[in-house]
């Protein structure tokens, strides 16, 4: 089974999110390698010991500026972000770094997973409503009101200053804003709702009403899945390195010594 996720950086002097790196899982091995968008900004500084941009990397252990994110099984309060996130009890520690962020107060990056296939052949996301904290008192009791199964509707915001991709979503009776799709999936909401031929749904999952505001709405987005169609597919999220993750995994099957591979 291979799952692939993204990291994103917030450049502190625009603001702006930016994708710096891909990380794929598979087979117990984990591969790392940045993408374009670590070349956008002047202020980004490549990690320790991988500091060549055109290389993929290559290791049996998840790598540092991850495995800081992920947390440990053993804290009280594991159980209840597991709960929050809507997810089952087994998963891996590395599932519910994704489904949260795997957000840290001491640094500006956030992990996110890259939208896969359902059994159903489907695209699915879940996701966390963003920015509910910032929304009136009135979308904050709009929120805590909504019942797993409720539609939700996207809305691009086409005159956000910050995110030209940004989509907002809105209920239906009495409408009212109850937050963002997170900035990984707007992109790939907006292109798939804009298609009418497609049946675009957004639905509560869940509404944790103990969590925080950016843990407290769980939605999920569904709909058919388009020929050709590849998620987070921009410039930016394209891998810098020349070599591609199969080369990669091709030697790995030849060297179980392989640590590093130069494109």
């Amino acid at each position: 089974m291979m799952r692939a996720f993204f990291l994103t950086w917030q450049d502190p002097d625009t603001r702006r999110w930016l994708p710096v790196a891909k990380l794929v899982n598979i087979d117990n091995n984990y591969i790392f390698g940045y993408t374009e968008g670590a070349r956008i900004s002047d202020a980004f500084v490549p990690f320790e010991g991988m500091r060549d941009l055109s290389s993929l990397y290559v290791s049996a252990d998840l790598f540092p500026i991850f495995a800081n994110r992920v947390m440990n099984e053993r804290r009280p309060e594991y159980s209840r972000y597991l709960e929050w996130a809507g997810l089952k009890k087994d998963t891996d520690p590395l599932g519910l770094m994704a489904r949260i962020g795997g957000i840290r107060a001491t640094d500006g990056f956030q992990v996110f997973p890259v939208p896969e296939k359902g059994t159903d052949g489907k695209f699915r996301s879940v996701f966390f409503s963003h920015g509910i904290s910032h929304l009136p008192s009135m979308a904050a009791e709009r929120v805590v009101s909504l019942k797993h199964g409720d539609s939700l509707y996207p809305m691009h915001d086409v005159l956000n200053p910050f995110d030209p991709n940004a989509v907002c979503l809105r209920t239906a009776d009495p409408v009212v804003i109850v937050g963002y799709c997170p900035r990984y999936i707007s992109p790939d909401v907006k292109v798939l709702s804009d298609n009418p031929s497609l049946e675009m749904t957004i639905a509560v999952k869940q509404v944790n009403h103990d969590a925080p505001a950016q843990f407290r709405l769980l939605c999920e987005a569904a709909c058919s899945w388009p020929e050709q169609f590849v998620p987070c597919s921009s410039p930016e999220h394209e891998l810098i390195s020349a070599l591609k993750v199969e080369e990669v995994l091709s030697a790995l099957d030849s060297s179980k010594s392989f640590q590093r591979a130069t494109g």
